[in-house]
C-alpha cells in the first residue's frame, strides 16, 4: 500500500510539474518604429499656355517667372515622376504624345537647368523628372509645350485643360 501511495504521488508530482507553465524573466519585447514620410511641394500650381495656332512651334516655360520648383518636404531622399493627360475641352480632345500631329501636341520638360527639353512627358507612364532629391531640397524644372500640326476649326476659341501629375517614392 506504501508503494502504491508513493508511486501516485510521484505520478501526480510528475504530471503537475509538467503542467505547470515556465515563466520568462521579462516576458515583455520592446519593440521600436521610425516612420519615413515621403512627400514633396511644387511652386507652381498652374501653367498658362494662352492662346495657339496649328503649328505653332514649342512654347517654353523656362524663363525666370515661370518655372516651378519641386522641394523634398519629406523625411527621406526621393525620386520625382510626372504624368500628363490629354487636352480636354471644346469639340475634339487633343492626345499627348512623342510629337505634335494632327490633334497631337507634345510636351517636355526640363530639369537640368538648361535649355535642352529632354524629359518626354507621357499620358501612358510616368517619366522620372529627378531622382535621389535630398531631404528639404529643391530641384527647378520647366516645360515646353507644342501644339498639334493641325486641329479643328471647331475648337477655335475654346478653352482646353489639362493635368500634370507630380509623385514622389522612395529612393531605393
Amino acid at each position: 500500500m506504501k508503494k502504491l501511495l508513493i508511486t501516485i504521488v510521484l505520478v501526480v508530482a510528475l504530471v503537475v510539474s509538467f503542467a505547470t507553465p515556465v515563466l520568462a524573466a521579462d516576458p515583455e519585447v520592446a519593440i521600436t518604429i521610425t516612420a519615413e514620410l515621403v512627400a514633396i511641394t511644387n511652386t507652381q500650381a498652374s501653367f498658362a499656355v494662352g492662346t495657339v495656332e496649328a503649328g505653332d512651334g514649342a512654347t517654353k516655360w523656362g524663363a525666370s517667372d515661370t518655372h516651378s520648383q519641386v522641394e523634398n518636404t519629406g523625411s527621406v531622399a526621393c525620386d520625382v515622376e510626372l504624368q500628363g493627360t490629354d487636352i480636354e475641352g471644346g469639340d475634339y480632345d487633343w492626345t499627348l504624345g512623342a510629337s505634335a500631329g494632327d490633334k497631337i501636341y507634345q510636351l517636355y520638360a526640363n530639369s537640368d537647368h538648361s535649355t535642352t527639353y529632354n524629359i518626354e512627358v507621357k499620358s501612358s507612364s510616368y517619366t522620372d523628372l529627378t531622382t535621389d532629391l535630398a531631404v528639404d531640397a529643391t530641384w527647378t524644372w520647366s516645360m515646353q509645350f507644342t501644339p498639334p500640326t493641325i486641329f479643328d476649326a471647331a475648337d477655335a476659341g475654346a478653352q482646353k485643360s489639362s493635368t500634370l501629375t507630380l509623385v514622389a517614392s522612395k529612393h531605393v
